[in-house]
């Protein structure tokens, strides 16, 4: 007992001392100015940005943190930037990214999968829905998985079981996958209009629902629903969970705040207003959330600075509410956490 005592101590001290040494940014995605920003959290200061040819949507960054990959729907290309100096280095167009019409499938979410060698965009507006899938050395495509099923918004990887979860906004279902095979492994019926996933490190999947305010866990060693949470807020938005797997964060534009849940009383314990439309991103010690708002911010808390427009509030998790907001643009809606040290514990 004494030995399994002290390696469970070891343990922690040593993901404490992971986490410590996770240096991070903020890299937010700010729609109507088309313009991508890299944010230190402690200060607010603007360390990079990338100007876009129109609207970067959804974006995602490799695990050694050198490159991102942005999604512009309206311009039917990804966009690559490297991370360290956001400059562009590359464009990856396809015909999959264009109708028979000319027009754009939309390419919209974006994934990576555990070892950053593929990176998954979903083309909602696609006259066969599906996921593209690019290999992130080459920027070449690869191939298109066809889903067939409609709404697909917004996917992201588990990258300790290598799973994408693609949810359907429309067709009330969740597409699971093997990115190891990008074979179609189970199909999960899920109700109110599902669009945001996050994973807990104990093996849930954390589905957003956009239409009726509601949360619903799958258990991914079967893929089934083992709990829906109801009422959660009123209207669009992401969901995230926190890297110890404690809280999730799910958004919500109509009630303009962030409910923080419980993972494992499966319960809403707070709910902080934050003005707007926005998209949740945890810290990687888990202390702080990082919510994308678009829209202006009103009712600041006392000692938080008032911007109109689109920016970032943070949230202090200890007290669970809102302690700054970073400017980021215009109406920052997507974004993702850079890791500039200490990588790979995503």
């Amino acid at each position: 007992m004494k030995r399994t005592s002290v390696a469970a101590g070891l343990l922690v001290l040593a993901f404490q001392g992971t986490a410590l040494a996770q240096e991070h940014t903020i890299v937010a995605l700010s729609h109507s100015d088309f313009t991508a920003y890299e944010i230190d959290p402690m200060s607010g200061r603007i360390v990079h940005q990338f100007k876009a040819v129109n609207q970067p949507h959804e974006g995602n960054i490799t695990p050694d943190g050198k490159t991102l990959f942005l999604a512009i729907p309206q311009a039917g290309h990804v966009v690559v930037v490297d991370a360290t100096t956001f400059q562009e280095i590359g464009k990856v167009e396809s015909e999959y990214f264009r109708n028979s019409d000319g027009s754009s499938t939309s390419p919209h979410g974006t994934a990576i999968n555990a070892d950053g060698s593929k990176v998954y965009v979903g083309t909602e507006r696609a006259e066969i829905p599906g996921i593209v899938v690019i290999d992130t050395r080459t920027r070449r495509v690869l191939k298109k998985i066809d889903v067939l099923l409609e709404g697909g918004h917004f996917l992201a990887v588990d990258r300790r079981t290598d799973k994408l979860y693609y949810p359907m906004r429309t067709d009330n279902r969740v597409i699971v996958i093997d990115t190891k095979t990008d074979k179609v492994l189970k199909i999960v019926p899920v109700e109110g209009g599902p669009v945001g996933v996050a994973f807990t490190p104990g093996g849930e999947a954390w589905i957003h629902s956009d239409y009726d305010g509601s949360v619903t866990v799958i258990d991914m060693k079967t893929d089934e629903v083992i709990k829906r949470i109801e009422r959660t807020g009123d209207g669009a938005g992401r969901i995230d969970v926190s890297p110890d797997g404690r809280y999730a964060a799910s958004t919500r534009g109509g009630s303009a705040d962030v409910a923080i849940i419980d993972t494992q009383k499966k319960e809403v314990v707070a709910r902080v207003p934050v003005g707007g439309l926005g998209f949740p991103l945890f810290s990687p010690d888990g202390s702080k959330l990082y919510v994308m708002t678009a829209a202006s911010y009103g009712g600041a808390p006392p000692n938080v600075e008032v911007v109109r427009g689109g920016g970032v509030t943070v949230i202090d998790m200890k007290t669970m509410k809102a302690v700054a907001r970073h400017k980021a643009g215009v109406n920052p809606f997507g974004g993702v956490i850079r890791y500039t040290r200490g990588m790979g514990m995503q």
